[in-house]
């Protein structure tokens, strides 16, 4: 019988890249050449978590001549898992840690690294709303070690993830100056954002000026830097967006633009079906995961500056009797079929689509693109009316006061034209599921 060992270096490189760490190590002592591929395997990601054991582990392979040689990836953890509740005190940034960031200078090979914070977040504005265990300071700290050593490397990074970003911009120019620096080479960006929630009033999240602030600098700060080399995006966040807060996306243009995720990202405008289409070039892949339609939507007269619209563009549906709040009013009538359309006929090179769920059970999904479980949900359509609880963001309901819209049904034009979209880009499903917010699959077509 043949040996595996005959195969080309490539391949055998490839099927060893699927292996698990305790086959990794096993394999490495059945030959010389299946140890090398299964070394480069072992020692290709670092991570780094805030205790002595990972301090340990860490200094064994950035004091190693050889093996921080064959660091490829790392990742940056503040925390082992996130916290249960916001009952926890403030944490620390500690010497130790800090150092390890500091000291990954020495793995001259770094091409990808993430940062992940804990889910929870808090501004720290008021006394009765409860803190949470990472500060803003703490990020900020965190953000400021974490890029100087990406901006000190010599070799450019070219993938780079942030998980658990608070929805706060960096306000000290030396970190926005090193940030800067390592998002002009990038091919890959990952931003999954989280917000601050009043649990006892969820409707308040979005009365903050932060989500609002930071979605706005979002395109300068983040984006405009990569533009003209990024491949990848992926932006998602803990809370609707793309309405309110609002998202200018059409502020950049990626050139060389392959594949774009969003995940709880809301479509209220014909610009942001454009701003997709306009890298028809270049796209093949395309995922939405948790996305909406917005079929109607209302502000407050106070939050007309954090939306999209103008206020002429809006109406008002209620008698203004001084009784009531004076809000905008403005109805969409794109549906996802006419989005599926556009997709099918106008992104030639598309040949993966993704739409439907994933797991948001233990926060915003992270490096999961791939696994969005294909789906039309019963909640792709959704209203936003600002000021109702427990969130603005409404499921469909039949019931509608006399100021409301009527959502959509059209579930047989959009599987139809789902269906058409997978068959242009050639994949094979089968079933078209309906997705439920409460559980998995509900119904198959």
């Amino acid at each position: 019988m043949a040996s595996i060992t005959v195969l080309p270096n490539e391949l055998l490189a490839r099927i060893i890249s699927f292996l698990d760490r305790s086959s990794l190590k096993a394999i490495r002592e059945t030959s010389r050449l299946l140890s090398q591929f299964a070394t480069l395997r072992l020692f290709d990601t670092l991570r780094l978590f805030p205790d002595e054991g990972s301090y340990e582990a860490v200094d064994r392979i950035t004091d190693h001549v050889t093996l921080k040689k064959m660091v490829k990836k790392v990742y940056v953890n503040t925390c082992e898992d996130d916290y249960d509740d916001y009952d926890e005190g403030e944490v620390e940034l500690t010497k130790d840690f800090k150092d390890r960031i500091a000291n990954f200078r020495d793995c001259p090979n770094v091409k990808s690294a993430v940062l992940r914070f804990d889910k929870h977040c808090s501004a720290g504005r008021e006394e009765w709303r409860v803190g949470s265990p990472e500060t803003i300071a703490f990020r900020t700290e965190t953000l400021g070690i974490f890029f100087k050593w990406l901006a000190s490397n010599e070799a450019p990074l070219r993938e780079l993830g942030i998980r658990n970003m608070q929805d706060v911009n960096v306000r000290y120019e030396k970190i926005s100056t090193d940030i800067e620096k390592v998002l002009q080479n990038l091919r890959t960006l990952r931003l999954s954002i989280v917000t601050e929630h009043n649990d006892a009033a969820p409707e308040d999240d979005l009365e903050f000026s932060e989500p609002h602030n930071f979605f706005a600098q979002l395109p300068s700060m983040w984006l405009k830097p990569s533009a003209s080399s990024l491949e990848h995006l992926t932006l998602s966040c803990d809370n609707y967006f793309g309405f309110y807060p609002k998202l200018e996306a059409s502020e950049v243009h990626f050139p060389n633009l392959k594949s774009l995720a969003f995940g709880n990202y809301c479509f209220v405008r014909d610009s942001q079906l454009e701003w997709i289409l306009s890298h028809a070039a270049t796209l093949t892949d395309l995922s939405f995961d948790d996305c909406v339609i917005l079929y109607d939507v209302c502000l407050a007269q106070e939050h007309i500056n954090w939306g999209p619209f103008q206020k002429s563009e809006m109406e008002t549906r209620r008698e203004l009797d001084g009784q009531v709040r004076v809000k905008y009013y403005r109805s969409y009538n794109k549906r996802w079929h006419d989005y599926f359309d556009s997709f099918r006929t106008k992104l030639p090179h598309l040949s993966q689509f993704l739409i439907g769920s994933n797991d948001w059970g233990d926060g915003v999904p992270f490096e999961k693109e791939a696994e969005v479980k294909i789906g039309l949900r019963e909640n792709r359509y959704m209203a936003c009316y600002d000021g109702y609880g427990p969130s603005p963001y409404m499921e469909h309901y039949d019931k509608c006061l006399e100021w409301e819209r009527v959502p959509p049904k059209c579930d047989d034009e959009d599987r139809d034209s789902l269906r058409l979209l997978f068959e242009k880009t050639g994949q094979r499903v089968v079933k078209i599921p309906s997705l439920s917010s409460f559980q998995d699959y509900i119904s198959e077509d």
